[in-house]
């Protein structure tokens, strides 16, 4: 499906004549990219960093600028989970290779709301140099939930919660009052509040009695 989405994108870019074998037009690609829906990264192989990320993307990370610059290049770094990073340094020895046509990986980004979410994402090389070396390569991002929203899509979204979610969460799981949550955890009965209805949105319970039901159905140890 994503060597697909991908393919197709690629196909577009061409037959709109702003993608050539050695060339790529930014300002029209810009354009054109803004218009997705996808998660659309391109990375400038040669310099091993992200140039442009599309206006879905920008607002997945809560970015503020499409061309990234300077200390964007930190902050796309920061929004990959550290036990990922292997994953990263797999994307460096996939172009250097240059030996396949896509690259397929499973990432942990936070989002702009301080949220991580597992994406599996697609990687192949659209420009070279005149010497043939990889030069522009184009990513497409998905949430794993819209490509297999199987039996562990629950457990899926339990990993979107915040650490303070999480706590309140096993706290409302044992059957206690916000009150008593926040006796336990040194914070309001109102913050208790706001961060449950931020629960419930996330794990698309109505009530409590939801929440023990997914609680115990996912094995949470409390």
């Amino acid at each position: 499906m994503l060597h697909q989405k991908l393919d197709t994108l690629v196909s577009e870019l061409l037959t709109a004549k702003i993608l050539s074998d050695h060339q790529l037009d930014l300002e029209r690609f810009d354009e054109f990219v803004n218009q997705q829906s996808s998660l659309i990264t391109l990375h400038d192989i040669g310099n091993y960093r992200p140039v442009h990320i599309n206006n879905a993307c920008k607002e997945f990370y809560g970015f503020t600028n499409n061309f990234l610059s300077g200390m964007d290049y930190i902050y796309y770094l920061k929004t990959i989970h550290p036990s990922y990073y292997p994953t990263l340094f797999r994307s460096l020895t996939f172009f250097n290779e240059d030996s396949e046509e896509y690259l397929d990986l499973t990432y942990k980004l936070k989002d702009a709301e301080g949220n991580w979410q597992i994406m599996k994402g697609t990687t192949k090389t659209i420009t070279r140099t005149n010497t043939s070396r990889p030069h522009y390569a184009l990513s497409l991002l998905i949430p794993e939930s819209k490509l297999s929203p199987g039996k562990d899509a629950p457990m899926r979204l339990l990993e979107t919660l915040t650490k303070r979610e999480m706590e309140i969460f096993l706290k409302l799981a044992e059957g206690l009052a916000p009150h008593e949550i926040g006796a336990r955890l040194f914070i309001s009965e109102e913050t208790v509040k706001k961060h449950k209805q931020n629960i419930f949105k996330k794990l698309k319970c109505n009530k409590t009695s939801e929440l023990i039901k997914l609680a115990f159905e996912l094995g949470v140890k409390y």
